[in-house]
């Protein structure tokens, strides 16, 4: 068997690579480097391109037996939602040149809302636009907040002190990490248990808010003092900003997090150890200590 991994490089992409090899299952990778994908070892064919071209995905696929589909993030893109359709166009496109009859696609919590919900509104799209082929397997897996966004507070915390953002301290999140994501997604394709349309939502071991996960983060570090603030949403933009968003992304951002502030996006499956990642959050918060020591 063999299966197509797109962003093989990534968080969860590498951990969907590294449990189809554990499963016996031959991997091609694809991912814009061709330096990462020859990092992952001899076992993993590269297929090094852009996710929006649908000749490389085409190529990749041929001969595969499934397909892992994602879109990397680009928040520098001029306009965040048509970059999602055409990587979904490109994804399409191959799944139908190839004859590929199984995929699993990383969409999101929200991914069933039609509005509303910032960048989540192009991973609706994609969903309805790989609903719409004809004769594949379609599991859609909807996560929600990873762990590791939490690397995005490293200089924050480093040079105020604090950690912050849009969302409120309080609101819960069925956050997970995103190791987890990519297992769940490599374990599906390996054990081929789907069959039609189906959707997964998948959840960490609790709900968290970033109170909580601000309040482990600083045990973690030695700073057990560091505190969540809520940030004006204009300053939160500024920041996006400055980290490389475009105005749009950065609009688009936050129009997600208000949908989450207010509690918006709804749930549709419980929590079970089907659709449960096995990491806790103290167990990232280790790791993101590694991390700030040594930056």
């Amino acid at each position: 068997m063999i299966v197509t991994v797109m962003g093989a490089t990534g968080n969860t992409g590498k951990a969907a690579v590294e449990r189809l090899l554990a499963a016996g299952v031959q991997v091609r990778g694809v991912s814009r480097s061709a330096d990462k994908l020859r990092a992952l070892g001899t076992q993993v064919q590269p297929f090094p391109g852009e996710v929006t071209d649908a000749a490389t995905l085409t190529e990749a696929l041929r001969g595969s037996d499934g397909l892992y589909a994602m879109v990397p993030s680009d928040y520098g893109a001029p306009d965040l939602l048509a970059y999602y359709a055409k990587v979904v166009d490109a994804v399409a496109a191959a799944v139908s040149a190839s004859g590929v009859k199984r995929v699993t696609f990383l969409s999101s919590i929200g991914g069933d809302l039609a509005a509303g919900t910032g960048p989540i509104l192009g991973l609706h799209r994609g969903e309805e636009r790989l609903k719409a082929l004809p004769g594949i397997d379609l599991l859609v897996l909807r996560p929600c907040y990873f762990y590791e966004n939490f690397f995005g507070s490293l200089g924050l915390i480093k040079s105020q002190g604090t950690n912050g953002g849009a969302s409120r301290a309080d609101v819960p999140y069925p956050m997970i990490d995103a190791r987890d994501v990519g297992a769940a997604a490599g374990d599906a394709l390996a054990r081929r248990d789907f069959s039609g349309t189906s959707m997964r939502e998948l959840y960490g071991p609790r709900d968290l808010t970033m109170t909580e996960c601000t309040r482990m983060i600083g045990v973690a570090i030695g700073k057990p003092e560091l505190a969540y603030v809520q940030f004006p949403d204009d300053g939160f933009a500024q920041a996006l900003r400055s980290a490389g968003f475009s105005q749009n992304a950065a609009t688009l951002m936050l129009e997600m997090i208000h949908a989450f502030n207010e509690q918006r996006v709804p749930r549709h499956q419980p929590r079970t150890p089907a659709n449960t990642g096995a990491t806790a959050f103290e167990s990232f918060a280790t790791v993101f200590a590694q991390v700030y020591r040594g930056s």
